[in-house]
């Protein structure tokens, strides 16, 4: 295995982030990760924020480079190499893509049970990802117990 794919959906999924160095690290891959700015999500947050949707997106691409730096750091000081990646618009449309077009051969996800909508949310993502996404899915469990 040499391309594995962390999708980092929020700073509250950093025990994927962990997996994924450990698991590139032992299989000598390239550690691809990648940052989307999910158009709905900035609808979503601009109209809780009362700010325009382009300003809202600027900010969740910053803390989206913030959050791949800090993999990138960890990565480094445990010799995996690593690319880092921000795209933005819908978030299965671009995994499909991503997965296919770099022959990624595992996807790693963080998944933290949420509660009321927005974890709705996020668990119907990870079912399409299941159903859409080409390769093999690690799916690792935050907080709780194993």
């Amino acid at each position: 295995m040499e391309k594995i794919l962390l999708y980092i959906i929020s700073g509250e999924t950093r025990a994927s982030w962990d997996r994924a160095v450990e698991i590139s690290k032992g299989l000598s891959a390239t550690l691809y990760a990648l940052f989307i700015v999910d158009k709905d999500l900035v609808k979503t947050v601009a109209n809780m924020r009362g700010l325009n949707e382009i300003d809202t997106a600027i900010q969740i691409e910053e803390e989206g480079w913030k959050y791949l730096y800090y993999l990138e750091d960890k990565a480094v000081n445990e010799g995996v190499k690593t690319a880092l990646f921000v795209e933005e618009g819908d978030s299965i449309d671009i995994l499909r893509r991503f997965v296919k077009e770099r022959n990624i051969e595992l996807l790693i996800v963080g998944h933290r049970s949420g509660q009321g909508v927005e974890g709705r949310k996020v668990e119907r993502m990870i079912q399409q990802m299941i159903e859409y996404v080409q390769c093999p899915i690690l799916i690792e469990k935050e907080g709780g117990k194993r």
